[in-house]
């Protein structure tokens, strides 16, 4: 999975509740994160991780509360309930086609999921870095003040989209662009009736009344919402278990997320499995034929209103024959597929494309391992190899691996390949196979 996963919405009362499906389970896991936008967090490279660890060993089923992300937006002046983020889930469960789901709640989305396994049928429920109550009382002691409450309101209604919140509920270092992240999660109109709402809910009572197996978890030096919060939690749930992790970061998914899953995927499954960003992939990469003289021959503006309809072009094109495109290289482009006969397919194809532009492609194809760096970018030995193989190659002409060959054999007939002998590629051990694809006139 390279790209985050498409984006459904479910509908309550007319608002648009923006949800995304990954994996495959049994077990069902709907993480309700609360006042946080996790179609953003698909976008980022290290939250998006987290989300692919827990899409491994369960169907995953994200979605932005209602004000956050994708979904609709809370009117400024309106009254928000925990019934209607309640009602909201509920609705994300049966849009998502989940029967008894493991909730997996965080943030404010814990006292949402403790309100829903309190009404609904659920499987288990996670709670991570959560609380049943902010403000103090005579018998909740370490609640935070009023006045602490009330600047926290004030710092959300006028500092936010500078990157100075964000950075406090996570590892600094990690936010450098905090500020992207802020304004691409929710409008500076939304933290009244959001954050109205999280000052002021108070679930204990229904804390007692939760009969499914519970597993608490907060880190130890989070300062943002400090330990005793997430404590409490646990010893009102009849018998669930606490975990205090190492760290202070309160959004775990961007810097302590192997840590906290581990304890989730142990939990729900009741093993750990070994998780890796690596996937089996045919990369294609190719390569306009001469660029440089063509450059300078049609000056900056022609060219780059050339190269620019060029990746438009190529973008479609592996779209359309089921890849992923992932950059422009400035005189070529780099695709993933997830098939070695599409991505031959669409080299060639790739070729014929672009001859109406005055341009040559040459393109080169192998089939590896690559990593993923974030959604969008992948890295490795396979990509090398790819672009190693299109440097061989000449204008026209499609060269591949013998790995490359050998998983379209017998698959796609109409893909004909002829031997190029063997070769040494610059920077990669050893001597090569190499083949050219050809399809059919």
């Amino acid at each position: 999975m390279l790209a985050p996963p498409e984006v459904a919405f479910a509908r309550h009362d007319g608002v648009h509740l923006a949800y995304q499906v990954a994996g495959t389970g049994p077990p069902d896991i709907v993480f309700v994160a609360g006042a946080m936008s996790v179609s953003l967090a698909w976008d980022e490279a290290l939250s998006s991780r987290g989300l692919r660890r827990l899409a491994s060993f369960a169907r995953l089923v994200t979605f932005d509360q209602r004000g956050m992300g994708l979904s609709d937006r809370v009117a400024p002046d309106a009254t928000l309930s925990m019934d209607d983020l309640v009602a909201d889930l509920a609705a994300v469960v049966e849009a998502s086609g989940c029967g008894e789901p493991v909730l997996f709640g965080t943030h404010n989305g814990g006292a949402v999921a403790s309100l829903y396994a309190s009404r609904y049928p659920v499987r288990q429920l996670v709670l991570c870095n959560t609380w049943a109550r902010l403000a103090a009382a005579d018998d909740y002691e370490f609640g935070f003040p009023e006045r602490v409450l009330d600047r926290m309101q004030q710092r959300y209604e006028t500092e936010w989209g500078k990157g100075r919140i964000i950075a406090d509920y996570g590892d600094r270092g990690s936010h450098s662009d905090s500020k992207r992240i802020e304004l691409g999660a929710t409008h500076n109109n939304q933290h009244g009736p959001l954050f109205g709402l999280n000052r002021s809910f108070d679930v204990r009572a229904v804390l007692p009344r939760i009969e499914v197996p519970t597993l608490v978890i907060h880190t130890a030096e989070n300062f943002m919402v400090p330990p005793a919060f997430g404590r409490y939690v646990a010893e009102s749930i009849p018998g669930a278990r606490l975990v205090l992790l190492p760290g202070s970061d309160h959004a775990f998914l961007r810097t302590n997320a192997d840590a906290v899953i581990d304890e989730v995927e142990h939990f729900v499954t009741g093993r750990l499995t070994a998780f890796s960003d690596r996937l089996r992939m045919a990369m294609v990469f190719t390569d306009i034929v001469d660029s440089t003289p063509l450059a300078a021959e049609l000056g900056d503006d022609a060219w780059n209103a050339l190269i620019e309809e060029h990746n438009v072009r190529m973008l479609c094109l592996v779209e359309e024959m089921g890849g992923h495109g992932i950059k422009s290289t400035g005189d070529g482009y780099l695709a993933a597929f997830g098939e070695a006969p599409a991505a031959v397919r669409c080299a060639r194809s790739a070729l014929e494309a672009m001859s109406d532009l005055g341009i040559r492609l040459r393109a080169g194809v192998h089939l590896g391992e690559a990593s993923r760096m974030g959604n969008r970018d992948v890295s490795g030995l396979a990509v090398h190899f790819a672009q190693r193989l299109c440097a061989r190659a000449e204008g026209g002409q499609v060269l591949v691996s013998e790995d490359v060959r050998s998983a379209c054999d017998g698959v796609d007939p109409g893909i004909t390949f002829v031997g190029r002998g063997k070769a040494q590629l610059k920077g990669i051990p050893g001597e090569w196979e190499l083949f050219e694809a050809a399809l059919p006139a």
